[in-house]
């Protein structure tokens, strides 16, 4: 019998969050007769209970500073006493703990890039620092996987010769389909049956930037009552985001939720799926609301219309526009028969491109070919 390729996957932390998702829904379905994953993690979190739950061997060593270099002895023992044949970072906050070490156990090293830590809002000075830290870890990386064309293109014209892979973003379209739906969650928020509900599904920060949306919601009530926001999610924007919504009069028609898992109910109960991002690779939670048949608005991004094609499977607008997007939200909500061709549309899309078999698939192919280079 062949001898299993064993690979170090590491991660920043152990929250959920879109890299955590793609890590786990990757090494969960890897063929554990050909591979054997192993986590490190520097957090502890619920990705890594899911992970042990599965049978999968998570290590946790903690640190949440980015080059401890008091960790890398740690860290090099650790892959030189497991013998791994690939080390494989998953973004760049966990490459800075994993680059160095792996390259002095003389292991072959992959990134897959999940969003390039010089995103739009950073300050040039931040944006400088970042493009440089990036370009050294590049430097010591034998191959970076991209999950999307556009940050491939960012990687070749900020941080130079590297050896790119596309491998785009994916999600299991056979969870996330209308059937997989187990409730209607209208009641839990006191909304009516015909209401038109616009869900905002993400984390309240700088880069989905729920303030526009807040503000197109102010502007699309005024012109259709009927219309309700669901915004499910947490983060550091969350009580600014509450406080809008109070000063511009539309508490009556929003409803605000904490993180749940169960997203497949949340979207079999919504109308349309809005994602107002500033920056994205190919965004998880837009691709999982496109195969639940939902009709979709997102910014016209790099990265995002990889996958949402304006008239086609989608609505776009522009970053920042909420009378754009409240037009969208208004053209959407008079409209089912655009909505249910949209959606049915957009799960196409998903299906076709954007499925998680094919991203473990050609995963599986790069172990194999990068262990057979390192043999």
């Amino acid at each position: 019998m062949t001898k299993k390729i064993k690979i170090l996957e590491t991660i920043r932390q152990g929250a959920i969050g879109g890299g955590e998702t793609y890590l786990l829904n990757l090494v969960t379905n890897l063929d554990r007769d050909r591979f054997e994953p192993v986590i490190l993690s520097f957090t502890d979190g619920e990705m890594i209970t899911r992970l042990r739950a599965a049978g999968i061997r998570a290590e946790v060593m903690y640190t949440e500073k980015p080059f401890n270099f008091a960790l890398y002895p740690k860290i090099k023992r650790f892959i030189d006493a497991e013998k791994f044949d690939l080390v494989h970072y998953h973004g760049s906050r966990a490459g800075t703990n994993t680059v160095i070490p792996a390259r002095f156990a003389h292991k072959k090293i992959i990134y897959t890039v999940h969003g390039w830590s010089f995103h739009t809002g950073n300050n040039p000075l931040v944006t400088k620092g970042r493009i440089a830290a990036e370009s050294l870890m590049i430097k010591y990386t034998d191959l970076v996987i991209c999950g999307s064309q556009a940050d491939i293109d960012d990687g070749k014209k900020h941080c130079g010769g590297a050896a790119y892979k596309l491998i785009h973003n994916s999600i299991d379209t056979t969870k996330f389909t209308p059937e997989a739906a187990t409730k209607n969650i209208r009641d839990e928020y006191n909304i009516s049956s015909d209401n038109i509900v616009v869900t905002f599904l993400a984390r309240m920060t700088y880069q989905k930037d729920p303030l526009t949306f807040i503000k197109a919601i102010a502007l699309a009530v005024k012109e259709n009552p009927n219309i309700v926001a669901l915004m499910i999610g947490d983060g550091e924007m969350k009580q600014e985001v509450t406080d809008l919504a109070s000063s511009l009069q539309i508490t009556n028609n929003i409803r605000f939720g904490s993180f749940r898992t169960d997203v497949q109910n949340v979207h079999a109960s919504s109308d349309v799926f809005v994602l107002p991002s500033l920056w994205e690779v190919v965004p998880l939670a837009l691709l999982e609301a496109m195969a639940m048949e939902k009709a979709c608005i997102a910014t016209n991004i790099p990265g995002t219309t990889e996958a949402l094609y304006g008239e086609k499977n989608g609505l776009l607008f522009e970053p920042h526009n909420e009378r754009q997007l409240a037009d969208q939200i208004l053209r959407l909500a008079s409209d089912a028969i655009e909505r249910s061709i949209l959606g049915k549309a957009a799960r196409k899309t998903v299906v076709e491109h954007f499925d998680l078999a094919q991203l473990v698939v050609k995963n599986e192919s790069v172990y194999e070919e990068m262990a057979g280079i390192a043999q």
